[in-house]
Parts: structure tokens; sequence; C-alpha cells
């Protein structure tokens, strides 16, 4: 009988759940568990979740899907959050998400001094209370006894990986997103630790992706994991633009999902001028460039929660129930800002708005100009990611947007290009599986098939672009506003 084909568990670790999907070498996947986790927001700016709640479900998934036998397991991983930890690694801290935005001051007191241009060209990372170093400097300033107490301080994949294991063990790719971690050099850098006052010995050790650790004797037993390597893999953004077979010259991703992003992968570093795209690390060949917005379909939540209860959450119904509302809103302009902004901006007080209002508006104006608002901001981030990286040539589209054509089609019409919608299923894992596939030398051929084509129109993009002119007037008028 015929060896059946080796599996591949790729554990995905998001903010609103972790995955587990078993992989096969054609990139199939033959059984799938998921953990959800849940977001607690106890003072504004805050966003936290329970570590241990997250690697309770991570065990979970690993007990329901090790009788498989994986040959090994990649680990995908969300950016940017952080929490401290003691030796033992027990939680000092609740686990800090990228959405936290309580270190405001951190990173305007960086910017305000001129030093956040030089942390960007050394790590790759915006200045942003996203970031790790803003956190760490939040946290030494705020909470100065657990600070010079703690051990480590760790993102939630460290975490898991260190009661997995017994290792503090930090892969490339998520600590490029840390604004600590030096891109030339690969290890900690020396400007943003003596900036937060630490030693590289109080962050995990830094490792290639490729990097196999072996689980602790109790745990390893308990999964009938004995022997079965964990890899290290990369970040979720990183993967799932390898994932999405979005990396050849030219490719671009745009994702939207409760945010949005707009990534092209690089061969070499791409570094901005300005700093307003992201530099971070996929493996030993490959950068993903790129830049992301705060606004996503958590606008639309907005919208039909707090403003139009006669509206939807449903992505779909609420991009159908404005169709008849006229490409550009009747002059109605969205700022999307309710957020703040990352990508160009990285102003996390900027404010969002709705300008030109007038009498004819009804709310369906309003809900088109939210939808059109968000593709504008997408608009401007590629259009920064081409000048840094050169011209995309082929657009990849995913995230709960997807579940709309209308929206798809408004974003190609805005955009001017041809959107290629692919079968989605789980980017992030998908290429976590085939990191791994790759780390261990098994052949593999991943494929994704193409659903739909989205070309714009050109006269609703010639409308378009004479209201994205006027968004951008009315965009640097909005900054300018205390």
């Amino acid at each position: 009988m015929a060896a059946s084909p080796p599996l591949l568990l790729a554990i995905d670790i998001g903010t609103t759940s972790a995955k587990g999907l078993l992989i096969n070498t054609a990139g199939e996947v033959i059984a799938s568990e998921q953990k959800f986790s849940d977001t607690v927001f106890p003072q504004p700016g805050f966003a936290e979740q329970n570590p241990q709640e997250i690697l309770d479900g991570i065990v979970s998934i690993l007990q329901k899907l090790s009788g498989h036998e994986p040959v090994a397991i990649c680990f995908s991983a969300a950016m940017h959050s952080l929490m401290a930890t003691d030796e033992k690694g027990k939680a000092l801290t609740p686990l800090m998400l990228w959405s936290d935005t309580r270190s405001i001051a951190q990173a305007k007191r960086l910017h305000d001094e001129h030093r956040a241009q030089r942390l960007y060209e050394i790590t790759g990372t915006p200045v942003h209370p996203m970031s790790p170093l803003c956190k760490l400097l939040w946290l030494k300033e705020n909470d100065p006894d657990t600070f010079a107490h703690a051990h480590k301080f760790i993102s939630i994949k460290e975490y898991v990986l260190f009661h997995l294991t017994g290792e503090f063990v930090v892969d490339y790719s998520i600590a490029s997103a840390t604004g600590m971690f030096d891109l030339g050099r690969r290890c900690w850098a020396d400007e943003s630790l003596s900036l937060v006052g630490i030693s590289a010995q109080r962050l995990s050790n830094p490792a290639n992706g490729p990097k196999s650790l072996f689980m602790k004797a109790e745990y390893a037993q308990m999964l009938n994991l004995v022997g079965i390597p964990l890899i290290l893999g990369a970040s979720d953004g990183c993967l799932a633009q390898l994932g999405s077979q979005a990396m050849g010259d030219g490719d671009m991703s745009i994702t939207i999902g409760t945010s949005g992003a707009v990534r092209m992968a690089t061969k070499q570093r791409k570094p901005d001028a300005l700093g307003r795209v992201f530099n971070y690390i996929l493996d030993d060949h490959h950068f993903i460039c790129g830049g992301a917005t705060n606004s996503g379909t958590a606008l639309l939540q907005w919208y039909s929660t707090h403003i139009d209860s006669s509206s939807t959450t449903d992505l779909h119904e609420f991009a159908e129930r404005v169709k008849d509302i006229p490409a550009g809103s009747e002059g109605l302009v969205m700022i999307p800002y309710l957020l703040g902004e990352r990508a160009p901006l990285y102003q996390p007080e900027v404010k969002g708005a709705f300008l030109g209002i007038t009498i004819q508006h009804t709310s369906r104006h309003f809900q088109r100009a939210l939808l059109e608002g968000i593709c504008f901001q997408l608009r401007w981030i590629a259009e920064t990611v081409e000048e840094v990286c050169g011209p995309a040539r082929s657009i990849y589209i995913s995230g709960g947007f997807t579940r709309s054509a209308a929206w798809m089609q408004m974003l190609s019409d805005v955009l001017g290009k041809e959107l290629i919608l692919r079968e989605e299923n789980d980017a992030s894992a998908i290429g976590a599986a085939q990191f791994g596939f790759r780390t261990l030398a098994i052949p593999h051929e991943f494929s994704v098939k193409t659903l739909r084509k989205f070309k714009p129109d050109s006269g609703l993009h010639s409308l378009y672009s004479a209201s994205y002119l006027n968004y951008r007037r009315l965009n640097a008028a909005i900054n300018q506003l205390p």
C-alpha cells in the first residue's frame, strides 16, 4: 500500500482566534480546528487579551489534530503584541494587541524629537503606538515596578513557544515588526535598546524562521507529538503574502477585513525616505513591504450600530443598498479615520469626518461615502507602496470585503486597475504550511484557483480620480485641525 502523503500542521495565532489547519503537499486542508479569544478594552486606547487563554486554545487544537500524525508544526502569528513575563514564563501583564494605542504620547515624543525616521531606517517599522517599542516605553513610564522586575518582554507567539518548548525564541519576521530589530545586522537594535533602557537579554533570542524547536517531554507525550519539530515560521502578514502566491515581481495584495493592508514582496529591503511603508522579513530571500490602514469593515459595524440602525452589518447588503447612489456620493466625502490612522500618515490621533454635506444627502449617501473613503485610503497606500517598490502589475484581493462584488468593483474603479479574486482559504496558515514543507525540503505544489476578475470602468475611474484628489485636499485640511 502506498504511503499517505505527508501532512503539515499550520498554527495561525490571530487576534480574533487561533486556527490549526492540517494541510497536505497539494495545499489541501484535510482537517481544521479553531479557538476564539476575547479582547477586552479596560480603558480608552487599551486592547488586551489573556495569553493563558490563547495558550490553552492552542493546546486544545494540538490535541484534536495530533492524531493525523503531522510531520511538523509551523507557526504564523499576528504582529505587534507585547507582554511581560517572569523567568518561568508567567504573564505579569495582559497581552497588548497591535490595536492597543495607549502609547500615543510616547510615539508622538519620538516624532517630536526627530528620532522616528532614524529608528525606522534601522528597524523597518514606522514609529506608531502599534509598535512594541512604543508599548515598552509606555510600560516603563506607567508601570515602572513591572518593567523593572520583568524577566522578558515578548509577543504571544514567543509565549506559546516558551510554554511548549522551554525556550525564549523569536523568529526574524515577528522581531522585524517590533521597532527594535536591526534589519541589516539581524539582531536587536542597539539604538532601540538604549532608548528603552534594557539589554538584549530581556528579549527573546532572535532566530531564522526555519529553525526548529521540540516540545518539552510532558507536552510531547500528552499530545502524542514526540519528536515532531516545531518550526518557528513567520508573521501572519508575511505568510499571507506567501500563501496568496503573490510573491512575483509586480504582485500586489490588498486585504480588507476589520482593517486593511497593501503589500508587495521584494528581494531587498525597500526603505522609504518619508517612513511611510513597513519592511518586514519573510525569509532569507524576501521582505514584505507595505502599509496598513485602520479603516475596514469595523467602520461598517460602527455605522450600522451607532449611526443608522436601519442599515445592516452584512457586507453584501451594505454595499448593495447604495448601488443606486451615484459614484462620488454627489460630493459627499468621508475621511475614514475613526480609529486614527497608520499608513501613510502614522497619526494615531487624527480624526475622521464627513464633508460636503448638503440637504439632498440621505443615509445611503453616507453609506456609499464610507465605502468610497476606505477605497480612497487604500489607493493612497497603494500609490505609496508603488512609489517605493515599483508598479503593481497584478493585484490580488482578499479579506471579508470579498463577500461583496459591488465593493470589489468599486475598489477596481477607484484604483483604475484589474483586481483578481482567488479562492481564499486562510492564506496565513497556507503560507505557514508552504514555509514548513520548504524547511523540511518536502516537495509540494500549492495552487490557487482564480474565481473572478474585476475590470475598472474607465468613466467611473475618471470620476473617482477627481473625487480622490478632493479627498487628498480635504485630508490635508483635516490634518491641520487640533
